[in-house]
């Protein structure tokens, strides 16, 4: 079994694509990081806000993410996880995961105008740095979604993950 990530924009399709691809398999665990952090009922941090106690909120966040998905991964599950994550917490989800297992990151991209449309209105700006974030991040596979369907874009995302392009963790095994 293997753990895949989806990151991207909010409005990339990162949840639909992670749908598609569990839809696919029989023993798969889909962790929505939003629905995660739904949970928490009071004293949830935005997500652009830069503040110590919030960056340990969304560490915590992701330290609880990736211990579940551990633990599946251990009773034979695969696992994906679909997050907005930058550059700049990659390794954190890298350093929680530490599995004998591969882990395969991909980037859902589309359009800017398409991310506004599915993400609504408020935070045009926000996004559209979170956008450039994404498309000036080269180091790892990114996948265009346009207006593909979800079952295209896993069929894209798990051809990218057999050919080796878009592994961050390789399985001691490999």
């Amino acid at each position: 079994m293997q753990i895949v990530i989806l990151s991207g924009p909010p409005g990339a399709g990162k949840s639909a694509t992670a749908q598609a691809l569990c839809d696919r398999y029989d023993r798969m665990l889909h962790i929505d990081m939003s629905k995660l952090r739904d949970f928490l009922r009071m004293g949830l941090f935005r997500p652009w806000d830069t503040s110590a106690e919030a960056t340990a909120q969304r560490q915590l966040f992701i330290s609880a993410a990736c211990g579940m998905a551990k633990q599946f991964l251990a009773a034979g599950y695969g696992v994906v996880i679909d997050d907005v994550i930058t550059a700049d917490e990659l390794p954190v989800y890298q350093r929680e995961l530490a599995v004998d297992e591969a882990v395969h990151f991909v980037v859902l991209l589309p359009d800017i105008e398409l991310v506004r449309e599915r993400a609504g209105h408020g935070q045009a700006e926000r996004l559209s740095a979170l956008h450039e974030r994404f498309a000036n991040w080269r180091e790892v596979a990114v996948v265009e979604p346009g207006d593909l369907a979800p079952e295209l874009v896993a069929d894209r995302v798990m051809a990218l993950a057999a050919e080796g392009k878009a592994l961050v963790s390789e399985s001691a095994g490999a």
